[in-house]
């Protein structure tokens, strides 16, 4: 998976490079001891202090992972350290405070090691750019001091075991696009000076343990385009003012607590791919009006209590191929969209038998309808049980032909099974 960063990196990185190249430029002796420091603390053992660690070649340049980079543009000939990128190097050791002992640093990418301790208060320090130490062993609350970074663009703290509130002085973060806290065991409230993140453009916040609603601040992030609050603690009702985030291009919002709400308008959000609202309480009917979302590719809303039909122009969405409407009430004729969509889930549903749904029991393997129709929601009977004449067909992996009536028993026993 590409990095978080590698939009950023270019930006300010690819000058650099070729300063780092620069004829008889060095880096200072206490820079180098600097890194020295650094390694030990953090636990990398192959950098190589025979050579200059800006002259672009040997180990302290080997990958896109594996990356020290200087800016050698400074008078006299006298290079910098500007960024560490040390992604996947079983990095075991803790971060170091040492960091600090770089004073030209921007980014700092420790991305998928095995780092523990907590984060160094005096990063506040720096005029640090980026800073990502996803997927880690980091632990202790987000120090405060990180909200004296004004130039940070980028902090990402994913799939750590951080816990805590977070500091009321994030705040103060006017330049951040990026704020990425997801799977860690964050408590508490969003803080109230989150508000002035006008800047923001991704939040994941998801798989935390915060509390309190969601907050009606989040209309104060315009330039929103990602938004995912999966599983975050948080309690509902989404806000009515998220229909403001017109930016907004990839919205999953799960597993809200609080009471009945309806869906929330959404159809000035014309550039959404992806739209998630599971389990958030949603009461009432499916809006029309979702028709306006004509980019959205991913449609999940299940496990609400939706009732009525299914709309019909959800079959005029050109880019639907993922459509979730299981666990909810709705009720009416099994729609034609479902020929459209590479896969639809409407399980658990109270939908009215068509003529022909035996046929589409036992042939189609990209819809899912068990349990969806107001007469079949029992664990009896499975319609497509029943002597059908299929075609027979070759399951892929399975060692014996058999057909689509056993197929359609062998999908209704797997998923019996899982639920």
């Amino acid at each position: 998976m590409m990095s978080v960063f590698s939009g950023f990196s270019l930006l300010f990185l690819l000058p650099l490079c070729f300063a780092s190249l620069a004829v008889g430029a060095t880096l200072p002796e206490d820079e180098v001891q600097a890194l020295r420091d650094i390694a030990h603390t953090i636990g990398k053992k192959n950098w190589n202090y025979s050579v200059d660690p800006c002259d672009g070649k040997s180990n302290w340049n080997s990958s896109q992972k594996n990356v020290v980079t200087c800016n050698c543009s400074f008078v006299n000939h006298t290079c910098h350290v500007v960024s560490i990128i040390l992604k996947e190097q079983n990095l075991s050791g803790i971060i170091s405070a040492d960091l600090v002992r770089l004073p030209y640093l921007q980014q700092i990418d420790f991305t998928r090691n095995y780092l523990n301790g907590t984060i160094p208060k005096q990063l506040g320090t720096l005029n640090l750019v980026n800073i990502s130490f996803l997927g880690n062993r980091l632990t202790g609350p987000i120090p405060k001091e990180l909200g004296n970074i004004t130039t940070l663009k980028a902090l990402v703290l994913e799939f750590n075991q951080l816990s805590g509130s977070l500091p009321l002085e994030l705040g103060n973060l006017t330049q951040i696009e990026k704020l990425h806290l997801t799977s860690n065991n964050f408590t508490g409230e969003l803080p109230a000076t989150l508000a002035r993140l006008t800047t923001l453009k991704e939040l994941r916040i998801g798989d935390n343990q915060f509390s309190g609603a969601i907050p009606n601040f989040i209309q104060s992030w315009i330039n929103l385009e990602i938004l995912v609050m999966q599983g975050s603690g948080l309690s509902g009702p989404i806000p009515s003012g998220i229909s403001i985030l017109r930016n907004l291009t990839d919205l999953r919002v799960t597993d809200l607590n609080g009471s009945d709400s309806r869906f929330p308008q959404l159809n000035n959000m014309t550039n959404l791919l992806t739209l998630i609202l599971r389990s958030v309480n949603i009461i009432g009917s499916l809006p029309e009006n979702l028709g306006k979302l004509t980019n959205l590719e991913v449609l999940d809303v299940s496990y609400n209590k939706l009732t009525g039909p299914i709309p019909s122009i959800f079959g005029d969405l050109p880019h639907l191929n993922m459509l979730f409407l299981e666990g909810n009430h709705l009720t009416g004729s099994l729609p034609r969209l479902i020929d459209r969509p590479h896969y639809v889930d409407l399980s658990y549903n109270n939908l009215s038998i068509g003529n022909n749904i035996e046929e589409l029991q036992c042939q189609r393997e990209t819809v899912n309808l068990f349990a969806s129709f107001s007469n079949g929601n029992s664990l009896g009977n499975v319609s497509c049980l029943s002597n059908i004449p299929c075609k027979r067909k070759v399951i892929e992996n399975f060692p014996v032909t058999v057909d689509n009536g056993v197929l359609c028993w062998i999908k209704w026993l797997h998923s019996w099974r899982e639920g």
